[in-house]
């Protein structure tokens, strides 16, 4: 690997976390420490489980899906052989 590829992205990742801790220093400084808080938290969930949001929707069609299945009555192939043969 070059040396100068290696320097660079050492600083792009000393850059990033100086900025990253500069902006949370200056929301506290602000005032809004529990609004910061709130929002590290909510990052931190998301980053723990990206998709949870689709996964509780697909959850609740699932639900809704057995819940119909249970009580409607879907007729089956014997329903319809008896149909056919009382006409």
């Amino acid at each position: 690997m070059d040396l100068e590829k290696a320097f660079l992205i050492i600083f792009l990742t000393i850059a990033a976390v100086v900025i990253f801790n500069v902006m949370i220093f200056l929301s506290v400084r602000r005032g809004n420490e529990i609004t910061t808080i709130d929002l590290m938290r909510k990052a931190a969930r998301r980053a723990r489980n990206p998709w949870k949001d689709e996964e509780d929707a697909l959850q609740e069609l699932s639900d809704l899906v057995s819940n119909f299945k249970s009580t409607s009555q879907v007729p089956t192939d014997e329903d319809e052989q008896e149909e056919s043969r009382e006409l």
